[in-house]
């Protein structure tokens, strides 16, 4: 009953600090609009978007006739270099986005969660093991594994989320290690520790829920940094293939030609920016909320 009525607790703090953010900061409020905004054309892209086929990637003669065209009324972000409709694209590259930084920041999150709190009860030489993989695992760039990945044979999203979550979790660990670490030495744990309790249920009914929330907020601040680096592989060709609607295959699609169609890049690297803001406004303000002494060295406007 008592560990029913602590985990409430902790829901209903987390629902306060978005609360507390939602009331105090504008930033925060523009973060959730961009967030909500994602997450809707994410769901409904395949069924609003004005040319599903094309932005799919299927391209018929009619389409290829057409060619790469300017922002018009027929077609409101224009057409690509095989005249597919870009706003198809976008709409649908939407889900491929939404997708791929979910999966990596719960997986990453949760492996680094578990490594680090495990890292941080278990002094001595299980610490010490944990450390070094987790260092070791924080010195290898997303890139450098995807190429990896790419020359043993792999694409496609396999390599995109793989690589990013190798990349990621370590820094979760890192984070999840120095709170809990902190939780270790408190009273409560040591009193547990006195009354029997096994190390495992001490770390899931003490010790994880008390490092929970600060490393939920870090994983939303990081959720941008995600997005941008998954466009990136997929922009250097090492992700996805170059018929797939995601936004860092359009960038690349244009790439070449950025003086004669800058549209066909510019428009979808906006929409990676814009997203990877909202994130980063959401954690940044959450963060602040949840630590007033963390304050942003610079501010926006907002």
């Amino acid at each position: 009953m008592m560990n029913r009525i602590k985990r409430s607790e902790r829901v209903a703090e987390l629902k306060t600090l978005v609360k507390r953010a939602w009331k105090r900061r504008a930033g925060f409020r523009i973060g959730v609009v961009i967030v909500v905004f994602t997450v809707l054309i994410a769901i409904l892209g395949p069924f609003i978007a004005p040319y599903p086929e094309e932005g799919w990637g299927i391209a018929g003669p009619e389409t290829q006739m057409r060619g790469p065209q300017p922002p018009s009324l027929k077609h409101l972000f224009g057409t690509d270099l095989i005249g597919r409709d870009l706003l198809s694209r976008i709409l649908i590259g939407a889900g491929y986005a939404l997708f791929q930084i979910t999966i990596v920041v719960v997986v990453s999150l949760a492996i680094g969660l578990v490594i680090g709190v495990f890292a941080a009860y278990y002094r001595g030489l299980i610490e010490r093991i944990l450390n070094y993989f987790t260092e070791l695992f924080m010195a290898f760039p997303a890139i450098i594994i995807a190429l990896a990945l790419n020359t043993l044979g792999g694409r496609g999203l396999f390599v995109v989320i793989t690589s990013l979550i190798i990349t990621w979790w370590s820094w979760y660990a890192r984070i999840a290690y120095v709170h809990a670490r902190g939780v270790r030495g408190m009273e409560f744990v040591t009193l547990a520790e006195l009354a029997g309790l096994p190390g495992y249920k001490i770390i899931y009914r003490h010790i994880l829920p008390n490092t929970l929330t600060p490393v939920i907020v870090q994983a939303i601040t990081d959720t941008g940094s995600v997005l941008l680096e998954a466009a990136a592989i997929n922009f250097l060709g090492l992700g996805l293939p170059p018929d797939y609607p995601d936004w860092g295959v359009l960038v690349q699609n244009g790439f070449n030609y950025i003086y004669s169609y800058p549209w066909i890049s510019l428009i979808p690297g906006f929409f990676i920016l814009l997203v990877a803001l909202g994130f980063s406004l959401l954690g940044d303000n959450l963060r602040e909320e949840l630590d007033p002494r963390m304050r942003r060295r610079w501010r926006l406007w907002f």
